[in-house]
């Protein structure tokens, strides 16, 4: 089985904004994990110095949950507390098919949380979100 991942970010500036929507599609195979996915996609978001990237599940942030945060300027992504980066990406996909990932732009390349070299962190208050998330999708 494959999964067709759409990925969508914010716009940074202005000038960003004539490109919008910043969408893409991407096919994985379905067995796939959580983990590989991010760090697979995980330059699709504009590589700006001092840039942060919250990436959550869903295709928005207000639908979505929050699983990860990236950053050009660390080694590899930092994922949540109760994000599962082995879990394979059948056991997320949606009805039709597809899965939603969002990327959502902080200026700072400082964690919102955790150690400053990449790790397992917590994205304060969101972390909760993606428990919930989760247990819809089951």
């Amino acid at each position: 089985m494959t999964v067709n991942v759409v990925l969508t970010r914010d716009s940074v500036c202005m000038g960003d904004d004539s490109y919008a929507p910043h969408r893409q599609d991407v096919t994985f195979d379905g067995a796939t994990t959580l983990g590989d996915l991010v760090t697979q996609v995980a330059d699709y978001p504009l590589r700006m110095r001092g840039a942060r990237w919250a990436v959550f599940l869903g295709r928005n942030r207000a639908e979505g949950s929050p699983i990860a945060e990236v950053s050009p300027e660390w080694a590899g992504p930092r994922f949540l507390t109760g994000a599962d980066p082995l879990l394979p990406l059948t056991a997320l996909v949606a009805v039709d098919g597809e899965l939603g990932v969002y990327f959502q732009y902080h200026p700072g390349s400082v964690p919102l949380a955790g150690p400053p070299d990449p790790g397992r962190t917590a994205l304060d208050p969101l972390a909760g979100r993606l428990a919930l998330w989760l247990a819809e999708r089951r």
